[in-house]
């Protein structure tokens, strides 16, 4: 018996108004107290704001408006930040708002690529996972690079099983060529993709001969690494003394950065750099809960603590399996397995895929290459590096979702309420740890959520002989679906209700549990930043001449601040962390001689050890040498807070110094900052945290 063309009409409008008010959830979740994360990594916004008014820094990445250092990242992701704040001016806001709009934007496009060969309750069900994943709405929320490759990759995904049903060269080249921009945005992330896409093809395209195939393969291999090597070899191949210094490399080369810095260094252990005692670090030097502005939990269980700025967990096979991991990506594990166990039922041996097993092979296979690589990747890894794994998981839940609830189309008698009972054990593993240390609300929602799956799996099971994919079945499917997003739902609210850390967004359930209201005028440490930060800027102003920078400071921790928040330029003299070989004293010597620079502030914050490489000691002797230092009371604050973006970091016992290289002659007296000096050079911005 078919439907009626009203009914259909009526399906439709109803699919349409839930796929709308999704994308209006995933807009919520990722607009709302938006101003409470500032301006996010602020050394990201320092591109950005340097790259606004200059084509020179803006086709060379420019960390500040000299094109002195360039962000260790490719371009294209700041790029579209740098389009946002042309469009709707710098601030924090259109920082930000980049970022909500792509990972809007993934959640519309995971919609139509699981709808097309899947249906669309499948892929409502996978836009509605999307829009809650947590990881998905914690880096949605800062200037992190993840949402564009995110976007990127699913925007590749699309044209390859467009490729792949049509057995089309053509789209298979743009698919890779996206591949290539993908790796723009964050090189070699975006290449772990690629070993999938070739399997797709080749075993999707019907209708071509295995030789065509290969052809094809090859033809769009050799695209992509012309798009992706593109801008990297023009920057190289430009001379060094007239493009910014290559940030977070020894010898000034984008081609060292994308196989050291962004390559290999990721599965190279490194063994932490402490800082030298600063308060509120943890004895291997890495940030701590306290810092970022979250309980302190270290006492209780694991799942309530906070990560590291650096993800420190061990690797192996099981690392992304772990509880904390699992909360970040996974909680709809299940559902995406039982889609590929249905999937791998259909498959026959020697025949092409069909559109559907293309479209499942796909995701399974964007799941296992990242999962691996994730799993041992043994270097610096991040949290946040997880956001790249939400749209695969969401589309495989959708689908396992859809196929569960209809018996007769592909599941099997009593597939639905093992995967609800799975799913119950699944959640309570992830949450075991905070079961005895949470609020009563926690409880509660935990409760419920074990309820509404248990009782799905035991009415499917009482109900099973009697259910052939009808209203019923689709009932207990949703109530099921509904328990097990309760959880998720609340540690995405972590990042929403909490401000968490801005440089390295992850969701932490514990940051709800002890949640008290904030407000940053009122801490001291907020405050004493503020005020130090516009007495050096307004002395540093004061006593300029027609230097090219205010200051040079060791690392990018300290100039990010200034560049965001008066549009000078600053030498970073060491890179992102400070240990880049930029400059020798002789270079920093001509420079000088050269009105080029004339104060220099040594020590302060860092996020690892200062002065512990060769050119940071040359560098630092030589200026206190030949620097005279500036008498505190002028451009100190009285609370002797030093210069950084995060009070956190301001309590490094390396104080900072600052240093005059031109001295005024005959003792001169330097002049004397005005009233709020600084201030009338910051932007107008009610989003702006910062000093």
């Amino acid at each position: 018996m078919t439907e009626s063309p009203e009914a259909d009409r009526k399906t439709v409008w109803l699919a349409w108004a839930a796929f709308g008010a999704i994308l209006g959830l995933a807009a919520f979740l990722r607009l709302w107290h938006l101003d409470q994360n500032g301006y996010g990594r602020q050394y990201y916004a320092a591109g950005v704001r340097s790259m606004m008014d200059s084509a020179h820094a803006f086709f060379y990445n420019a960390f500040d408006p000299a094109a002195f250092l360039s962000i260790d990242k490719p371009p294209v992701a700041l790029w579209m930040q740098v389009l946002s704040a042309r469009l709707l001016g710098f601030s924090a806001f259109s920082v930000m708002l980049t970022q909500v709009v792509l990972g809007v934007l993934s959640v519309w496009l995971i919609h139509r690529l699981v709808a097309r060969p899947f249906g669309r309750a499948a892929a409502l069900v996978a836009a509605l996972c999307l829009a809650l994943t947590p990881i998905s709405v914690a880096v949605d929320r800062s200037n992190n690079t993840e949402s564009a490759l995110t976007l990127v990759l699913l925007l590749a995904a699309w044209a390859l099983l467009r490729a792949t049903e049509a057995a089309s060269g053509r789209l298979l080249v743009l698919a890779m060529a996206l591949i290539g921009v993908g790796f723009n945005v964050k090189m070699a992330a975006a290449l772990i993709l690629a070993p999938t896409f070739f399997l797709v093809y080749f075993l999707g395209a019907a209708g071509l001969t295995v030789g065509r195939r290969l052809v094809h393969l090859a033809t769009s291999c050799l695209v992509m690494v012309a798009v992706s090597l593109s801008w990297m070899t023009f920057y190289d191949l430009t001379p060094v003394d007239q493009r910014p210094y290559a940030g977070s490399t020894q010898h000034n080369s984008m081609t060292e950065l994308m196989l050291v810095h962004n390559g290999l260094s990721r599965f190279m252990p490194r063994a932490p750099q402490p800082l030298a005692g600063p308060a509120g670090l943890n004895d291997d030097g890495f940030i701590t809960a306290a810092d970022l502005g979250l309980p302190d939990v270290s006492a209780v269980k694991p799942q309530r603590r906070a990560a590291p700025l650096w993800d420190q967990s061990a690797t192996g096979p099981l690392r992304l399996v772990s509880p904390f991991h699992a909360a970040q990506m996974g909680w709809w594990l299940p559902w995406a397995v039982a889609a590929v166990v249905l999937g791998a039922a259909g498959w026959r041996r020697g025949a092409a895929l069909t559109p559907a097993q293309s479209s499942l092979l796909l995701w399974g296979g964007w799941v296992l290459s990242y999962g691996a690589v994730f799993s041992f990747a043994s270097g610096v890894f991040h949290t946040y590096y997880l956001h790249v794994m939400g749209p695969p998981l969401g589309a495989l839940a959708g689908i396992g979702w859809a196929a569960l609830r209809r018996p007769r189309e592909g599941g099997w008698r009593h597939g639905l309420s093992v995967t609800l009972l799975v799913t119950a054990a699944w959640l309570f593993y992830i949450e075991r740890g905070t079961l005895d240390g949470g609020p009563t609300w926690h409880t509660a929602l935990f409760a419920l959520s074990m309820v509404g799956l248990l009782a799905a799996a035991v009415g499917t099971m009482v109900l099973s002989p009697r259910l052939r994919g009808g209203p019923v079945a689709t009932a207990l499917a949703t109530t099921g679906l509904v328990a097990s997003l309760l959880l998720p739902t609340a540690w995405a609210l972590s990042t929403v209700l909490v401000r968490p850390n801005v440089a390295a967004p992850f969701a932490s359930i514990g940051a709800l549990f002890d949640r008290k209201p904030v407000d940053p005028d009122a801490e001291p440490a907020r405050r004493a930043a503020r005020d130090q930060f516009r007495r050096l800027v307004g002395f540093l102003k004061a006593n300029r001449a027609d230097e090219r920078f205010l200051v040079a400071v060791p690392n990018a921790t300290q100039s990010a601040p200034i560049i965001v928040h008066t549009g000078e330029s600053v030498m970073t003299l060491g890179g992102y962390l400070g240990t880049d070989p930029i400059l020798t004293p002789a270079d920093l010597e001509r420079r000088v001689k050269a009105g080029d620079v004339r104060f220099v502030v040594l020590g302060g914050p860092s996020l690892v050890a200062l002065e512990t490489t060769a050119s940071e000691r040359a560098l630092a002797q030589w200026v206190r040498a030949q620097g005279v230092p500036v008498p505190q009371e002028l451009w100190r604050s009285r609370a002797g807070v030093l210069l950084s973006d995060d009070p956190a970091l301001s309590a490094s016992p390396t104080a900072a110094q600052l240093y005059d290289l031109r001295p005024p002659p005959g003792g001169v007296p330097y002049r004397r900052m005005g009233r709020n000096p600084a201030a009338r050079s910051e932007p107008a911005d009610p989003f702006s945290f910062g000093f």
